[in-house]
């Protein structure tokens, strides 16, 4: 039994129209009905991944009124200044503070349709040398595990990548890879019909379940950089 109860099409047109109207008012006039339709049921889908999520790493943050994004937009480095936005997310992962940069799984959904994956950023390039240094180390565990984020659905979806290979002579399979400046896995759906049942909580504990061989790979090369000191909680701040 689980706990979300679906994002209606309605909520969505309705997040469309608070972008829209980018006005307080408006805003305040709806701001229940958007919050009983939209943020809590996304704060749902992180109770029905809770257990799931422990399971693959009990360090994980699943506290669901801090790891769904807010309505009201911070403009104060962003050239967009308007206050309101039409899409919300979740990150699964650990604690952003005192685990900067970590792995982490991720959901969203938008008026154009939702998406969802495994990623990793770094603040320093230094801190993606480890995830390389891990792939060059075993290579057949990496294919594997991209294998696995294949067979949950998920695509190589790198925008960013070195023009220089980062590790001369290396084999052409895995060349992609380490000349990603970051690592995502990801799928894209442009009909949005799932989310309105629990038909999405289905298909994202069977998304993690088959590409958590990916997960465990990345925090490993992660963890190692924590314990070496080139990923600390300092680098949140930057």
């Amino acid at each position: 039994m689980y706990n979300y109860k679906g994002i209606t099409p309605e909520i969505v047109d309705l997040l469309a129209i608070n972008r829209f109207n980018d006005s307080k008012p408006f805003y305040e006039e709806h701001k229940q009905e958007i919050k009983d339709g939209a943020t809590i049921p996304m704060r749902q889908i992180i109770l029905d991944m809770s257990d799931l999520m422990y399971e693959i790493d009990p360090l994980v943050d699943m506290n669901p009124i801090y790891v769904v994004s807010r309505i009201r937009r911070d403009t104060r480095r962003s050239k967009d200044k308007m206050m309101y936005r039409d899409n919300l997310w979740l990150m699964m992962r650990r604690n952003k503070v005192a685990y900067p940069f970590a792995p982490f799984y991720w959901f969203e959904f938008s008026p154009m349709g939702y998406m969802y994956g495994i990623g990793m950023w770094t603040a320093k390039p230094l801190q993606f040398d480890y995830v390389r240094g891990q792939i060059l180390e075993e290579p057949e565990r990496w294919l594997e595990a991209v294998k696995a984020t294949e067979n949950a659905g998920l695509n190589f979806n790198v925008k960013q990548f070195y023009k220089k290979d980062k590790v001369q002579n290396a084999p052409d399979n895995l060349k992609k890879y380490l000349n990603a400046k970051y690592m995502e896995f990801s799928y894209w759906n442009d009909n949005l019909e799932n989310i309105g049942s629990t038909k999405l909580i289905d298909e994202l504990r069977l998304m993690v379940d088959i590409s958590s061989p990916m997960y465990k790979f990345l925090i490993e090369a992660y963890d190692k950089a924590v314990s070496e000191g080139v990923i600390n909680a300092d680098d949140y701040k930057r």
